[in-house]
This record gives C-alpha cells, structure tokens and sequence, in this order.
C-alpha cells in the first residue's frame, strides 16, 4: 500500500515518490474552462490542500518539467485539449507563508527569503550576455541581501519580463499564503506597514505588470479589494461559498470511503465522519483532508490533528472579545444547535478593530472552525462541523482569560 504524503510536499514529489494522492487535477480544467489569462484568488481554510494544488499547477503549466509523467492516468490527462497549455510557460512561484515575521524589519527580511527563493529557479538567466542589467542587478542585491524594498516590491515584475524575454510567453503567476504575514502580524504596530508592502507588490506584480499571464493566488482570508488588492477590477474570486472548485478542496464522501477502502479500514468510516466531516464548500460536502490523511497516518486513531496546522492572530484577538452578550450564541453552536445569522465575508482588518460577533463568526467560517449554509438574503446556518473542531473552539473559549469566574459559570451551564 502506499504512504500517505502529509507535510511539505509538492504534488510533483507525491507522484515521483508513489504517494498516496486524491485526484484533485480537474481543478486545472475549471481554471482554463473559466479563462487562461485571469486573476484568481482561492481562499479555504488552512489544511484543505491549497499549497497542494498550487503545486500541482506549476507542475502542470511550468516550461521545466517539460516530459515528465506525473499527470499519467489522471483525469485532466482525459482531456487532450489542454495538452497544449501542458508545461508550456515559465512559472513564478512566490511562497508570502516565508515572510511570517513578528516586526516589520523581520518581514522585510522573510521576503528576502521568499523573493530569493523564487529566483533560484531562474538562476540560468545569468547566463544570458544581453540580460537586462535590471535583472542580473537584482539576483546579485538577493545574494549579498541588500535588496531594498523597492526591489522586492518590482521584483516578480522584474522577472517577468526577463522571462518573456527568454521563452517569448508571458509567465504564468503564483502566489502562495498571500494573508500568512499580515494576519500573523494583526494588532502590531507593524501590520499597517505590512499592508502597505503587500499593495505595492501586489499592484507591481499584477496589476501594474503588463508582461505576466494568468495570475493564481491562495490564502485563508478574503481580504477585501482596497486592503491589498487595490485597483485590481477584474479578480476572480472562489472562496467557501463558490460552487465551481467546491470538491477541488478537501476530500468528499467517496474519496474519504476510497481511501479507508484502500487502506482495509471500511468500517472506521463512521469515526471519520463524526471527527472530519462537516464542511460545505459549495454544493459539496467536505472532509478535512489534513485531518483525514493523519487519521490513516496514525493508525485510523480519531484525535484532534488540525489544531496544529495554523496561528490564527485575528481569531483569537476576537475570540477574547466574547462577552455575555454573545456567549449563548456561542454555547448553541457548541451544544450542536447551530445558528442563523446575516454576514459579509469580504472584510478589511479594520472591520476586526471595531468588530462585533458578526465578524468573529465570518473569520471562524473562513479558517475553518465553522460551517456555514447560505440559505438566502445574506443569511447563513453556522454550526460547528464536527468532532475535531469542537474541542478546538471549546479550548479556545476556555483560554479567554478575560471571561470572568461568573460568565464561565453561566457558559458551562448552557452547555448540555
């Protein structure tokens, strides 16, 4: 039987090393179906295969591994009308989760590293006589570290052209945890000069960049369009509620009893449901994939796997924010009762600032720790998915150190 590929791994080192991988290709039919040349955003929760996907894109579309075979006997190969686009650009990969810092200087630094390394792959453009000497000064200011702010904010656009220039296509864009250091950052005298880092060089890198093609950036939170994405029209954005992708992202029903099927575990199929279940993107019903593959890693023992996977800095600034006036809705969501609420998900960290539970109750949606319904007029059904979150949230709620002694009481009384 084969591993299963947990951490860190890239969709081209799960098929050179024979892992176990759900088929998640047709993602990149619904992205050419929809247009070669647009903007995307994707945002799910952490743990739902985002960095996966990305990878495989860049496995699919990227000039580099022009030969390679790890797309035999997948569905996309099904469809020989995207073999055309098939390893037929260069890519940029930008990887934002590298520039996580607690201090501006620090994340300064961090892109650094994230620029650096998207370069490397480029390296042989320095072999190049006529290079633009714009280019071969940036790689050099990379290597000693001494690349200014404006370098890096132009750097995707610096290289952009000087792959155009080598490959006569405009490279394809990706651009991985684009929310990771601001989030990260939320409450700090640094998050406002993070956001403004991250407009330029998303403008720079997109907007202000006629040499580039198609553009695909994930991250958890939808921020809203004058937060980082400024003057950028045209984003096409697929998030928890979008229908096309919905089962791209995370593992529904048959692949869950696929994957027990496999591994000889049919019957501990109900343990999976009760702890991983519970998500709705879309039209689909969704499995935590994280937790689903840790699950089989460890021997098909239920416990409590994706709580490790990510810091959220705003939820649990907000979460400290529960009072007694919002503390019985929190204790039905937790009794399985679920409720019904109006909210906008398309939010700006200021929203956070003066936020009310309405917030609180999107940014849980949009990490993970709830599930929400639409069921029309702006109003959605949020519940707790499943087993595995419901610790999570019950331990989040109990490390709010500001509830006093009296509304712990009056919280542990509500519950069932």
């Amino acid at each position: 039987m084969k591993q299963m590929g947990i951490r860190d791994m890239t969709f081209a080192q799960l098929r050179e090393m024979d892992r176990y991988y759900v088929d998640k290709t047709m993602l990149i039919a619904d992205i050419l179906r929809t247009g070669d040349s647009n903007v995307y955003l994707f945002t799910r929760p952490p743990g739902f295969g985002k960095s996966t996907n990305l990878t495989m894109l860049d496995a699919f579309f990227n000039i580099r591994y022009e030969g390679n075979t790890w797309f035999d006997g997948l569905e996309i190969s099904k469809f020989p009308e995207y073999e055309r686009y098939r390893n037929a650009f260069p890519v940029i990969h930008l990887d934002l989760g590298n520039a996580k810092a607690d201090t501006y200087e620090r994340f300064i630094d961090g892109m650094r590293r994230a620029v650096t390394l998207c370069f490397e792959p480029h390296r042989h453009l320095l072999d190049k006589k006529e290079l633009r000497a714009s280019v071969r000064n940036l790689f050099e200011s990379l290597e000693d570290k001494t690349a200014s702010e404006d370098d890096l904010m132009g750097s995707v656009q610096v290289l952009s052209l000087a792959l155009m220039d080598e490959f006569g296509a405009k490279p394809i864009i990706l651009i991985d945890e684009y929310d990771a250091a601001v989030s990260d950052a939320f409450g700090t005298e640094s998050h406002e000069p993070m956001m403004s880092f991250l407009r330029g060089l998303m403008y720079a890198s997109i907007k202000g960049n006629p040499y580039r093609g198609m553009v695909y950036v994930t991250g958890v939170m939808q921020i809203a369009k004058q937060s980082i994405f400024s003057d950028l029209n045209n984003i096409v954005v697929n998030n928890v509620f979008s229908k096309k992708s919905d089962e791209r992202f995370g593992f529904v029903e048959s692949e869950v009893k696929g994957i027990l099927a496999d591994f000889g575990y049919e019957d501990r199929f109900d343990a999976a449901r009760r702890w991983y279940d519970g998500y709705r993107f879309g039209d689909a019903e969704v499995y935590n994939p994280f937790s689903v593959m840790n699950y089989v890693q460890n021997g098909f023992v239920a416990d409590s796997y994706w709580v490790n996977t990510s810091v959220d800095v705003p939820l649990k600034w907000l979460i400290s924010r529960v009072d007694a006036s919002n503390l019985s809705e929190m204790a039905n969501l937790m009794n399985g009762f679920g409720i019904r609420k109006r909210l906008h998900f398309d939010l700006t960290y200021d929203d956070f600032r003066v936020s009310g539970t309405d917030e609180l109750y999107a940014l849980m949606i949009m990490t993970g720790y709830l599930n929400a319904v639409p069921v029309g007029d702006g109003a959605f059904d949020i519940s707790i998915p499943n087993k595995e979150v419901m610790g999570v949230v019950d331990g989040l709620l109990r490390g709010n150190t500001k509830l006093s002694s009296e509304l712990f009481t009056r919280f542990n009384a509500a519950l069932l």
